[in-house]
């Protein structure tokens, strides 16, 4: 499955208890009959099941999926995990385009039962047998049912006419040694099912194509099908009457059926012979808008067969399906003997995804594994076995031609040369860098949306090529083969995994069972010295593992394993001579850091890599020292065009040392200006910090035409990150210091500011709930004049159009000691700051000199300004004081235009009692200040505020200083939403 979501329990009204651990499974067999309304979108079937009980217990009652009822309100567990990992789609859909199952009449043997909903999950229910079901006895369930199919939310629904008919009807949950396994619908996390063989009948319109799993019986419809696949295109199938048609499918040894209807389908066929002679007949079937790329999907269904054969055990069906699904959700999803995608950017990545999802009849067909408990063991291992297609059928290929199959883009991007296995690597280093990844062996619910796919997928694949590189692949494929004899059509768990492979190789591998799949602890050795054809290892990390040793020269390469060790090892480099040595050379392993596992033999600087200078440098280059360098330009009112450079330190994975640096030439002042940081990165991942940032930044920009009149300001700070316990939660708690100096502009503005020093300390609360999402900060700030405090709280609400569509701001501050002398330069302020009033340099202002009240400056420069202290639009730098300030604001978008209503209110100390000569008028103040307004909101980088109504304060200030409506209007622009290395922060 090629989707990240999550999981919940239902609480059951009882629980049998196993009595024995020894293996059992029970058997399942369904004889279903449906019909398709493609008007109303419905469906209306009956079904038999015949449940046979191997287990060694009675059964007092059985527990039943009734999986479409997911989708049918906002309480269900999909719902609320939809919610929680960010997607608001499905909590504001309308009723119309929620789904849902009823008309179950559940009875046993043609008696009617009693059955009642689980607590908290009708996507679930409970049968209660009249008489207990005692071993080696079976019964016969059958119920009528009818389902409305949901919207495009997740794996079933439709789009138009499009139907992903999957986990669609009633179905008994695995009760096995550990119990019953009942449990929601979840995107995040998959299934796990009874064997038992199907035999299903499919009623609906005539000029349907449908692929579905197992054997196709009805011999109109193959032939139908067969002559659509040689472009013979009768418009209905023979099989119809009356305008529909039935087809029936039956498939045995399998748990599970889904079936995709579409009109406008093409079909490919073909066929793949195995090495025991067993022919395997594929399917493709997909519409004419993507024929392009699925051009060659039969070949990529018949490779994946014939691999996963010759590597793990051969397929036993007769059939095996690849179909184009309208529903982008998850990407691509697998069932037994049929596999859907959906849109995909190349032909490199339409294969990957085919064959991963072929691939699972192995792991999650044939292995029974039980997904949602053990994602490692399914997602990860055919992940990794993803990774063995793709390298063995295409040693060469680069990681653009899988994501998007641009040479020059891929040039452009300085990713041309990168290995398709790096999508792997980069993908573990994410949240392996900054400690925010998790253990393999999670169930899916306790993973992060983000960590499902980094960790359940790329990890794990990474860490069973790991175990593969180190036992061989010829070791690694005979104990697969045996582990797949014994537990096809069965349900493995993890420890029959370990066994099968600890067992078979006589190897002590608790490194991987114990440290890799159960822990967080990483993998990270490195070269230190070279001498006499031996290097010292030191052992970084805290897992034991086996260590790769290479020697490299002149193209030839020698290896091999040596145990692992904590601290540091001398180890022998095999072979005479090297020019190089390296640890897991070419190795595709999840190792924290792999620039340190490369030393040449000979030189000055042996570990220092050969420079990459280029303009774009998103991924770190493990091979190379990268540099980003890029022409920068600028401009201000005062510099003018600014000319310069921007070198910068790659931008994913997260780096222990950071840096962008823009020096620029100013051709308007003629002076020096630009900007630049440096920051050092933690992760100590101890109980209280996840992590520890220390930064220093500094800028200089002009504030005034003639030359050196700059300010200059440096900024150093600690930011700590909280841990939280719980890693779904969208709770981050952060610790912010930072010592701040400016100088040079307060002579110009005549204030005695001159290296003055700001310590701030904020404390903030972000809670990123997808419906309300909200903040709080709470500031002190200290200089040589001052201490003040304030907080600020943001609260949004989401709506059906926009995540933020309704947003709540409070701001209050007071001071809590000042000097006698103390400038009013500092006083809190209602309106938000024009670059004249940002004392402390924070914000970039293309005219931070500009002032409205001045008629010799520019006045569309004086209108920038930064929503912060009271945030009013309206411009009154009167409305201050040098005691207390408190305000409310109000942001309204509405919907299908880029326009939003705002609204203002505030006071602060002394408010009412004071008037102001502004020329020959005199300004009173108000009690209470307000205003009113609309505002164009272009993307996320510059808003465009109208002010409407105002307080008589602020009227009468713009009646002096302004003189038409126009200059009242003002503006702001969030350079940090376009500053990729802003924005990086908000991924983890």
């Amino acid at each position: 499955m090629r989707q990240f979501q999550l999981l919940i329990f239902c609480l059951g009204f009882g629980f049998t208890t196993v009595l024995s651990q020894d293996y059992f499974q029970q058997e399942v067999n369904y004889r279903i009959e449906v019909t398709l309304n493609d008007s109303a979108h419905t469906l209306s079937g009956f079904e038999s099941i015949t449940y046979i009980n191997h287990s060694p217990q009675p059964l007092t009652f059985l527990y039943f999926h009734l999986w479409p009822n997911a989708y049918k309100n906002d309480s269900t567990a999909f719902a609320r995990h939809h919610l929680e990992n960010g997607n608001t789609n499905f909590h504001f859909a309308n009723a119309s385009e929620r789904g849902f199952i009823d008309s179950l009449e559940f009875r046993i043997d043609g008696r009617l039962i009693r059955w009642e909903y689980c607590r908290d999950s009708i996507d679930i229910c409970r049968l209660i047998l009249d008489t207990p079901l005692k071993p080696s006895e079976s019964i016969i369930i059958t119920t009528p049912f009818y389902i409305k199919i949901p919207g495009a939310f997740s794996r079933f629904g439709h789009v138009a006419q499009s139907y992903q008919v999957t986990q669609w009807y009633p179905k008994p949950a695995v009760y096995d040694r550990d119990g019953w396994h009942q449990m929601p619908y979840l995107d995040q996390g998959e299934f796990y099912s009874e064997f038992g063989s199907f035999d299903v009948s499919i009623s609906l319109p005539e000029d349907y194509v449908v692929g579905a799993t197992g054997n196709l019986i009805t011999e109109s419809e193959r032939i139908w099908l067969g002559n659509k696949a040689i472009g013979i295109n009768s418009p209905v199938s023979s099989a119809a009457v009356n305008g529909l048609k039935t087809i029936r499918y039956t498939e045995k040894n399998i748990h599970d059926f889904a079936w995709f209807a579409d009109k406008n389908y093409n079909v490919a066929k073909g066929e793949v012979v195995l090495s025991d002679g067993h022919l395997v007949t594929t399917w493709a079937m997909y519409p004419k808008n993507v024929a392009g790329l699925w051009t060659r999907a039969i070949d990529y269904v018949n490779d994946a067969v014939r691999y996963f054969s010759n590597w793990y055990g051969n397929y036993p069906y007769n059939h095996c399906s690849a179909v184009y699904g309208q529903i982008d959700a998850g990407g691509a999803m697998e069932y037994p003997t049929i596999t859907v995608v959906g849109n995909t950017s190349s032909a490199a990545m339409l294969e990957n995804y085919i064959m991963h999802e072929v691939g699972h009849n192995w792991f999650y067909g044939m292995l029974g594994f039980n997904e949602r408990r053990y994602p490692y063991l399914d997602e990860g291992f055919n992940t990794f076995s993803e990774f063995r297609y793709m390298d063995t059928k295409y040693p060469d290929l680069k990681l653009y031609r899988f994501m998007f199959d641009h040479p020059v883009a891929a040039k452009w991007l300085n990713m041309k040369d990168r290995s398709y296995e790096s999508y792997y690597y980069y993908g573990f280093l994410l949240t392996a860098r900054t400690k925010s990844d998790q253990p393999m062996n999670l169930t899916s619910v306790d993973f992060t949306s983000l960590n499902y796919g980094m960790v359940a997928y790329s990890k794990s694949a990474m860490a069973y090529n790991y175990l593969l590189e180190y036992l061989g692949e010829e070791e690694f494929n005979r104990i697969m083969q045996k582990f797949f004899s014994e537990w096809q059509f069965r349900h493995p768990g993890p420890d029959d995994f370990r066994l099968a492979f600890e067992k078979e190789s006589g190897k002590d591998l608790s490194w991987f069972f114990r440290d890799m799949v159960a822990t967080k602890k990483t993998i990270d050795y490195s070269i230190h010295r070279y001498s006499d054809n031996k290097v010292l290892v030191k052992n970084n990390g805290r897992i034991l593992s086996p260590v790769h040793v290479s020697a490299i020269s002149e193209g030839k390469k020698s290896s091999k394993w040596y145990p692992g060790f904590s601290g540091k090892q001398w180890l022998d480099v095999p072979g005479e001579e090297a020019d190089r040595v390296s640890l897991f050379d070419s190795l595709l392993i999840p190792e924290l850091y792999n620039k340190n596992n490369t030393i040449r033999t000979h030189g000055v600087f042996k570990w220092v890599e050969p420079l990459n200078l280029h303009p774009v440098q998103l991924l770190e280059n493990s091979s190379r020292t990268a540099i980003g360098i890029l022409p920068a330009i600028g401009w201000n009112y005062y510099n003018k065009a600014m000319l310069g450079v921007l070198l910068y330190s790659p931008l994913l994975p997260q780096q222990t040392f950071e840096y962008q640096v823009m020096p620029m030439f100013a051709t308007g002042n003629h002076d020096i200006a630009g900007m630049g940081r440096v920051s050092l990165n933690f992760y100590p991942d101890y109980y209280i910090f996840r992590a520890v940032q220390f930064s220093l930044d500094a800028r200089r920009f002009g504030y005034g035409m003639e030359n050196g009149a700059s300010y200059s300001r440096v900024k150093a700070g600690m930011l700590v990150t909280f841990n939280n316990k719980d890693q779904r939660s969208p709770v981050i708690n952060t610790l912010n210091f930072s010592l701040l100096t400016a100088d040079e502009m307060g002579t110009y503005l005549f204030y005695d500011i001159l290296k003055k020093f700001f310590i701030n300390i904020d404390a903030n609360y972000t809670n990123r709930n997808a419906l309300n999402p909200h903040s709080v900060n709470v500031n002190l700030e200290v200089n040589n004049d001052y201490v003040r405090s304030g907080i600020e709280i943001n609260f949004a609400h989401a709506l059906r159009y926009a995540s933020d569509a309704l947003q709540v701001r409070f701001y209050a501050s007071a001071f809590l000691a000042k000097e006698s002398d103390f400038n009013t330069y500092y006083d809190l302020r209602l309106s938000g700051a024009a670059g004249v009033e940002d004392y402390k340099y924070e914000h970039l202002y293309l005219g931070r000199y500009e002032n409205v009240v001045n008629e010799d400056h520019v006045q569309w420069l004086s209108q920038q300004f930064v929503i912060n202290e009271g945030g009013f639009v309206s411009y009154n730098p009167y409305a201050a004081s040098d005691r207390w300030l408190t305000t409310l604001g109000i942001v309204f978008r509405l919907p299908r235009v880029p326009l939003c209503l705002f609204a203002n209110g505030g006071t602060y100390s002394g408010a009412g009692q004071n008037v102001w000569q502004a020329g020959e008028k005199q300004i009173s103040d108000d009690r209470m200040n307000y205003e009113f307004g609309g505002m164009i909101r272009l993307g996320n980088v510059v808003k465009i505020y109208f002010p409407a109504i105002v307080s008589s304060g602020f009227s009468e200030f713009n009646d002096v200083y302004t003189s038409n409506y126009w200059q009242r209007i003002r503006y702001s622009i969030d350079f940090n939403a376009i500053n990729p290395f802003k924005f990086k922060n908000h991924l983890f």
